[in-house]
């Protein structure tokens, strides 16, 4: 695999060789606390800001929007890394945990769009009914394609095992 700049980012970041997290147990735990802090983030930082769009109105919408952008290039970034490192990302079941953990990563996304077209009356007062619409309509192709895709991993999986009998 070649060495990219993202590579080469994760490596500095990591600090493999180096003692910013310790030995292999604390790397280990800091590891764990990341990802632990990574996902209430990933829930708290959009709802927040999806609230605040409706309380405090159209002038809020610019820099809460950049907000929302900027904590989504990180996201974008190790899905890149982890799809290099053939990482598969599809699940293979949905559990009601993890539905659960996606309903409240993604539906602050959604109503955050429905506020910015409510507090903006954009292009017209009722237009935030359409994207209600849209969202849910969004959504159910969404649900739909995850199950296809968990799905065709499950049925990929248990080719692959049957091949080895």
């Amino acid at each position: 695999m070649t060495t990219t700049l993202l590579d080469r980012f994760a490596d500095w970041n990591l600090d493999h060789d180096g003692d910013l997290y310790g030995d292999e147990r604390e790397r280990t735990r800091w590891y764990e606390g990341i990802a632990v802090t990574w996902q209430t983030q990933m829930i708290l930082v959009p709802w927040t800001i999806t609230v605040l769009v409706w309380v405090l109105g159209g002038s809020a919408v610019l820099p809460l929007a950049i907000t929302l952008a900027v904590l989504l290039a990180p996201l974008s970034i190790m899905q890149i890394y982890v799809a290099r490192r053939r990482v598969e990302v599809t699940p293979r079941v949905w559990t009601t945990k993890r539905k659960v953990i996606g309903l409240l990563s993604g539906a602050p996304y959604v109503l955050f769009m429905i506020g910015v077209a409510f507090q903006l009356g954009w292009p017209q007062d009722d237009s935030w009914i359409s994207m209600t619409v849209g969202a849910l309509i969004g959504l159910a192709f969404g649900v739909v394609m995850q199950a296809r895709a968990s799905r065709k991993r499950r049925l990929a999986e248990a080719a692959i095992v049957a091949d080895e009998d």
